[in-house]
């Protein structure tokens, strides 16, 4: 059994400049949350456990730097917490040759921040704010497996399945309430899984492995608005590399995103004006060469 818990305060302060003869000087806010902990295992023998942990967590609030008025600039956000429910297993089998491990999560967000971009009234016509705008619950399960196939190779594989929604989703745009309950969350996928395979064997004085790895990522918004243009459709990625290790020094030359898959790494909405974002390295080759000083 596990029992703990942390006590956190908060205090923060948003420096303004400029003329500030209708509000007082540099606003701030305290906060302070306690989270618990608890859990209990149990060991079947000296290859299988089972496991739940309850725990909480927490997110400080804070005050938004990307405002288009002192007066926006001065209004905090609150914290957000998390209660955090997990079931789980893990085993060994073949004599240590396999394991295989699961869980099961259920996670409880309160007053989750949402950062949002608005058009605005004020001098810069817009900008992008923190809200306390969310009641929201995710569940899901987790898989995974190692291997030690023969002597050089060993593989891995995971696979996960996220089911995300939000309870609630409201906030004043400044020209009324805007409801996104009905949206998905952002970068959070369906399902998502990888494999991956080492080879390893001695040769010469050093040591050489190759590697293969796909990882699958399901379906998912990169913004919280779930624009469109912002949706990343299924990817399947493939990376590989060939690798070897003397004295200190390892040589690798390796390919990522073999399959040149399109995708956004990050997106952001510029309210009423255009949507940004930043794609996915493509197909890439390399040679890395690492040497370790501590050898």
């Amino acid at each position: 059994v596990t029992l703990g818990g942390r006590y956190t305060e908060d205090e923060k302060e948003s420096r303004q400049r400029g003329n500030l003869s209708t509000a007082p000087n540099d606003p701030s806010e305290e906060w302070d949350e306690f989270t618990p902990k608890a859990g209990v295992r149990y060991r079947f023998n000296d290859d299988a456990m089972a496991y739940f942990t309850y725990a909480k967590g927490y997110r400080s609030g804070g005050f938004n730097g990307r405002v288009d008025s002192q007066e926006s600039a001065r209004i905090p956000y609150d914290p957000e917490t998390v209660d955090n429910y997990e079931l789980g297993f893990k085993s060994e089998w073949m004599d240590q040759r396999l394991r295989v491990n699961g869980a099961l999560f259920y996670m409880d967000y309160e007053d989750k921040q949402e950062e949002i971009g608005l058009v605005s009234d004020g001098a810069t016509g817009q900008r992008i704010s923190v809200f306390n705008a969310a009641t929201a619950t995710m569940q899901g399960i987790e898989l995974e497996m190692q291997a030690i196939v023969t002597e050089g190779l060993s593989m891995r594989a995971n696979l996960g399945y996220l089911d995300s929604e939000y309870d609630e989703f409201t906030y004043d745009s400044g020209f009324g309430i805007v409801d996104n309950s009905g949206l998905e969350f952002r970068r959070a996928p369906e399902w998502t899984g990888s494999l991956d395979a080492t080879y390893e064997w001695q040769m010469g004085s050093g040591d050489a492995w190759v590697r293969g790895a796909y990882r699958y990522i399901g379906e998912h918004f990169i913004e919280q608005a779930n624009r469109p243009e912002l949706e990343n459709d299924d990817q399947h990625l493939v990376d590989a590399s060939v690798n070897y290790a003397i004295n200190g020094l390892t040589f690798s030359v390796f390919g990522r995103n073999l399959t040149d898959e399109d995708g956004w790494a990050h997106g952001l909405f510029v309210s009423g004006l255009f949507t940004y974002a930043s794609a996915r390295a493509p197909r890439t080759w390399g040679v890395e060469v690492v040497y370790d000083f501590g050898q």
